[in-house]
């Protein structure tokens, strides 16, 4: 009986540290892409876990610096972005995949490109926010 007024009574602290997944991490996946576009370096700092690691759609594996420098490599510009099939996958109050289809469409040294891939961004809840901890991306041919 103890235990159950001790959960009782430390029930909402416990509930206030795991965030709503379905919502929260939603929003912060849009203010990690907004980041990523704008290079807005103090954000994407933010959002990207200590620990964080992208595999390329080269295969190859890169840390957050590596990741931060490519959204703030001088002379390109990006185009607001439309992601197509969205994907969400929560994986419990803590975690979540979000994903999708992009075309990544920009300007680099004034000549356009136009990038397209799936990519999948794993969300993780650490020190009270939604931090980034592992991104996946893999090259689509033009549709």
């Amino acid at each position: 009986m103890r235990r159950l007024l001790a959960a009782v009574a430390f029930a909402p602290f416990l509930m206030a540290a795991s965030p709503a997944p379905d919502m929260d991490v939603k929003a912060a996946a849009a203010a990690f892409d907004r980041a990523q576009l704008t290079g807005d370096r103090a954000a994407m700092d933010r959002f990207l876990a200590k620990d964080f690691v992208i595999v390329r759609g080269s295969g190859k594996q890169a840390d957050r610096e590596d990741f931060i420098a490519g959204w703030l490599t001088p002379g390109i510009t990006f185009e607001p972005l439309t992601i197509l099939d969205p994907v969400f996958v929560p994986l419990g109050p803590q975690a979540a995949i979000i994903g999708g289809r992009v075309e990544l469409k920009g300007t680099e040294n004034g000549k356009p490109f136009v990038e397209r891939f799936h990519y999948s961004d794993v969300f993780a809840w650490r020190d009270g926010r939604w931090q980034v901890v592992f991104v996946q991306v893999t090259p689509t041919p033009a549709s």
